[in-house]
C-alpha cells in the first residue's frame, strides 16, 4: 500500500493513501490532477506551470517534509565506458551532492 511523507511538529511519519489510479510520473499525474480527477504527491517541478495558472493549487505544504527523489545514473562501467559519459557523471556528481546531504 503506498504512503505518502508528511512531518508535523519536527516530527517525520507516513500515511497509507489509495485510489482508483496509479502511475509513476509527474507529468501525468499532474495532468490527472488538473483534470479534477483526485490530488496527488508530485514534485514541484512536474506541475510548475498548472500551479502558475492557478489550475492547481499546493495542499498540506505546513506538512511538507520537504524530502527529495534520488538521482540515479545508470551505465555501463570498466574500461569500455567513454570518457565523456565518466566526464559527465563526475559533473552530476559534482553539481548535485549539496542537494541531497
Amino acid at each position: 500500500e503506498p504512503t505518502w511523507p508528511f512531518r508535523r511538529d519536527g516530527r517525520d511519519f507516513a500515511l497509507s493513501v489509495e485510489g482508483g489510479i496509479v502511475a509513476n510520473n509527474g507529468e501525468t499525474l499532474g495532468h490527472l490532477a488538473a483534470a479534477g480527477v483526485g490530488i496527488t504527491r508530485v514534485g514541484r517541478f512536474s506541475v510548475a506551470a498548472e500551479i502558475a495558472d492557478g489550475r492547481l493549487v499546493p495542499l498540506l505544504e505546513d506538512y511538507n517534509p520537504g524530502d527529495v527523489e534520488l538521482i540515479h545514473a545508470v551505465f555501463v562501467g570498466g574500461s569500455t565506458t567513454p570518457a565523456r559519459v565518466r566526464v559527465f557523471v563526475d559533473f552530476l556528481v559534482e553539481r548535485l551532492a549539496s542537494r541531497f546531504e
